[in-house]
This record gives structure tokens, C-alpha cells and sequence, in this order.
């Protein structure tokens, strides 16, 4: 995995000047390991826009700073705990959005799912200590969560909405603001979808078949 995160880094410097357009990206991609890796980075990206729109008034702001962690070790812990379960749901709601769009990427759930992980990493710059920490959280959250992945229907995607609502730890327990909480949570993940890369997956698609052939 830490190849893979080096990887990250390098295909991030690649790609960074030509403003990530899918088009340019994929048609430089001449393997399947590739496309799969380039593709883990609109995932990625899709995964946090829904963070981006949190609906919540104080924002949940993550401080990767090593002196508060060092003397609040007990509060950056809690923090760090939000990030990586927020970022985990984030991300399985996009891949339940992935399957349903194209059933059979489902057969490169582990690879997607960890290029995703690897791209992360690279745009939040992690330690390599916090990064296989990360890793290790989030694959055992989706071993927990999986089915609720890997099956498209509104039922899975309410469920998916509500832990991604919990990962926050609000701790309210006023029940209308909850429910208004989970409203514009809601509503944060339908614009999420609405704005789904389908022009990524397009492009990865049709290279992806040529290189299938």
C-alpha cells in the first residue's frame, strides 16, 4: 500500500496542471491497473465533495497539527475519528453510486476502494503511520457495511445517509433538529449525486473496453 500512496503523489504532480480533465487522464492510462488508479481519484474527489457540504452550522474543521495532538491527544483522537468515519461513508455512498451506474466495476471493489484511500492520502500529505491506520479503520468500517455498499436500493442509501450522520458525532438530541439535520444531509448527498463525474466514468469506460478487447 505505501507504493500505492507514492503513487498518489506522483500522479497528482502528473496531472495537476492540466486541471484533472477525464478526458486527457484516461486516454494516457494503457493498462487496466492504471485506469482502475486514475479512476480512485474521482472517487475520491466525489467522496469529499459530500464532506464539503456538510450541513451542519460549525463545520467540523480537522487540525493536523502535531503540537495540539501532542498536549490534546484525548480531543485530536476524536477528531481524527470523525475524519476517517466521515470520509468512510462518504466514500461508500459514492461507490454505491459507482455499482449502480456500472455494475461490473464491482468486481474491482478492492482496488478501487483502496486507490480512493491512496489518493486521499495524498491531498490530506498523511504520515505513513497515519496513513495505514486510516487504511486499517476505514476497510474494517466497510467489512461492517459492505452489503449496504454493494446493494442499490433506497432502503441502502437511507442507512448509508444516516451513519454517514452519526460518523459526525453530533451529540444532539433535539429530534427536530436532527431530522432538519438529516433533511439537508440529505439533500448535501442527493447534489453530491446529481454531480456524480459521469464524465469520468465515460472516459474511463471506453478505455477501459479497448484495453479489454
Amino acid at each position: 500500500m505505501l507504493k500505492e500512496k507514492k503513487q498518489a503523489i506522483e500522479w497528482k504532480k502528473k496531472y495537476g496542471d492540466t486541471n484533472f480533465k477525464p478526458k486527457l487522464i484516461f486516454s494516457k492510462q494503457n493498462t487496466k491497473d492504471s485506469l482502475l488508479f486514475s479512476l480512485g481519484f474521482y472517487v475520491m474527489i466525489m467522496a469529499s465533495e459530500i464532506l464539503f457540504n456538510q450541513p451542519f452550522k460549525n463545520k467540523i474543521k480537522v487540525v493536523h497539527n502535531k503540537f495540539y495532538k501532542f498536549f490534546f491527544n484525548k480531543d485530536f483522537e476524536k477528531i481524527e475519528r470523525i475524519e476517517n468515519t466521515s470520509f468512510a461513508f462518504s466514500l461508500f455512498l459514492i461507490l454505491n453510486k459507482l455499482f449502480k451506474e456500472e455494475d461490473t466495476l464491482k468486481e474491482f471493489i478492492k482496488e478501487i476502494f483502496f486507490n480512493s484511500l491512496c489518493h486521499w492520502s495524498s491531498v490530506m500529505n498523511f504520515s505513513e503511520k497515519d496513513y495505514f491506520k486510516k487504511v486499517e479503520l476505514i476497510e474494517n468500517i466497510y467489512e461492517k457495511n459492505k452489503n449496504l455498499v454493494l446493494t442499490h436500493n433506497e432502503d441502502s442509501l437511507i442507512d448509508l445517509i444516516f451513519l454517514l450522520y452519526k460518523s459526525f458525532e453530533i451529540g444532539e438530541a433535539d429530534k427536530q433538529i436532527i431530522k432538519k439535520n438529516i433533511a439537508v444531509l440529505g439533500f448535501s448527498v442527493s447534489k453530491a449525486m446529481k454531480e456524480f463525474r459521469y464524465d469520468a466514468l465515460r472516459e474511463f469506460n471506453e478505455k477501459f473496453k479497448k484495453i479489454r478487447q
